[in-house]
C-alpha cells in the first residue's frame, strides 16, 4: 500500500470516527427531546381530559340551572293566575252582595 492510499484510509477511518460520534450524539439528542415532547404531550393530553370532565360538570350544572329556573318561572305564572282567580272570585262575590242592594234600592224608591 502506498502512502497516499494509506493517508487515505486513516483519513477516511477519522472522519468515519467522527461521523459516526455526531450521529450518536444527534440521536441522544433526538431521542432526548423525543421524549421530553411526549411527556409535555402527555401532560397536555391529562390536562385535556381534566377540562373535558370541567366542561362536562358545566354543561350539566348549566342544565340543573336552567331547569331550576324554568321551574321557578312557572311557578311564578302558577302563583300570579292562583292569586288572579282568587282575586276575580273576590270581584265577583263583592259584586254579587252589592248588586241586590242595588236592586232592592230602586224598588224602595218606588214604595
Amino acid at each position: 500500500m502506498s502512502i497516499e492510499e494509506e493517508i487515505r484510509t486513516i483519513a477516511k477511518d477519522e472522519l468515519q470516527t467522527q461521523l459516526d460520534d455526531i450521529e450518536k450524539r444527534m440521536r441522544s439528542s433526538f431521542r432526548k427531546e423525543s421524549n421530553e415532547i411526549k411527556e409535555q404531550i402527555q401532560a397536555v393530553s391529562t390536562q385535556m381530559e381534566d377540562l373535558g370532565t370541567l366542561v362536562a360538570e358545566l354543561n350539566l350544572r348549566t342544565e340543573k340551572l336552567e331547569e331550576d329556573l324554568s321551574n321557578r318561572f312557572g311557578l311564578v305564572v302558577k302563583l300570579r293566575k292562583y292569586t288572579l282567580d282568587q282575586l276575580m272570585s273576590e270581584y265577583k262575590r263583592l259584586t254579587g252582595t252589592l248588586r241586590p242592594e242595588q236592586e232592592e234600592t230602586p224598588e224602595n224608591a218606588e214604595i
